[in-house]
């Protein structure tokens, strides 16, 4: 695989000695430029917004200053010892890897990732990875590990997606969904521990756990996108589209894909890259979990 991390820091820079009224275009051509046929195919605008970037006119200040917190913490150079990382796992399994990718980190919103732990990404489309963080305390402490997770857990989906024999818009289902979710931060957790893996993954305990277990484990196979994400999103989802409420917790389905790929591995002794080229519907049929 020949992989970019693409400089977003200088060309963020860069940006900033412009004129508000140049930057927009600025951002849309140079720093989602490597990103374009991404943004095409799922009909997406090209500004900061939809990715949920920090805002690129009237706070000059705090871009500068939230740049220069991810250069001295080394952001750049940590990104690429880590996909060198996660290609050289997925090598030594034999799994097929895409021939080329892009990453892309992008200063954060606070406002808009407040409830994600300051840091989000997206790697479902393979060739391309975008990670938005905001570097605050919780993200700088430990030097960058969960930009690191993310990373990891984006990579996965890439691979994932690179080998799926279904297409995601009109055949997932909540198994094949929760897989994908549950394989990649397994993948993250072989890397980096628990102590870096997503609270949506971890948080949810006890008996809202179980009820969850409960609620998806009986509605494995629905199908069709606007469905399946009530059940791996959970009632959050009634706040954007007014979706009934259905009682599963907010992000259950990462929790339960998690626990349900745990189970399969532990189950099988099979290596979390062996597993990711497993339908996800086979791998949540033979997991156990919801026996």
């Amino acid at each position: 695989m020949n992989f970019i991390i693409q400089d977003t820091y200088s060309l963020y820079k860069e940006m900033l000695n412009l004129p508000d009224e140049e930057r927009l275009g600025f951002f849309s051509n140079k720093l989602m430029g490597p990103f374009l046929e991404l943004f095409e195919k799922m009909n997406m605008p090209t500004n900061p917004d939809a990715i949920g970037s920090f805002p690129i006119v009237g706070h000059d200040t705090e871009m500068n200053l939230m740049l220069d917190k991810l250069k001295n913490a080394d952001a750049w150079n940590k990104a690429y010892d880590t996909i060198e990382t996660c290609v050289q796992r997925f090598q030594r399994a034999n799994v097929p890897i895409p021939e080329k990718l892009v990453v892309g980190i992008f200063p954060g919103d606070p406002a808009v990732l407040v409830s994600k732990e300051g840091y989000t990404g997206f790697g479902g489309f393979p060739g391309y990875i975008q990670i938005v963080i905001v570097p605050n305390e919780y993200n700088l402490k430990h030097g960058l590990q969960h930009l690191k997770a993310a990373l990891a857990h984006e990579f996965h989906h890439n691979i994932l997606f690179y080998n799926a024999k279904w297409n995601f818009v009109s055949e997932i289902s909540v198994a094949r969904y929760i897989a994908l979710e549950g394989l990649a931060e397994s993948f993250t957790v072989s890397l980096y521990g628990e102590e870096y893996a997503g609270s949506w993954a971890l948080d949810l305990k006890g008996k809202d756990l179980e009820k969850s277990r409960q609620l998806i484990g009986n509605s494995l196979y629905v199908r069709g996108f606007h469905e399946v994400r009530k059940y791996v999103f959970g009632d959050q989802m009634e706040s954007f589209d007014g979706s009934e409420p259905s009682g599963i917790p907010a992000f259950a389905g990462y929790a339960v894909g998690y626990h349900a790929v745990q189970a399969f591995l532990k189950k099988t002794g099979i290596t979390v890259e062996e597993a990711t080229l497993i339908d996800g519907e086979t791998l949540i049929k033979e997991s156990g979990y919801f026996e």
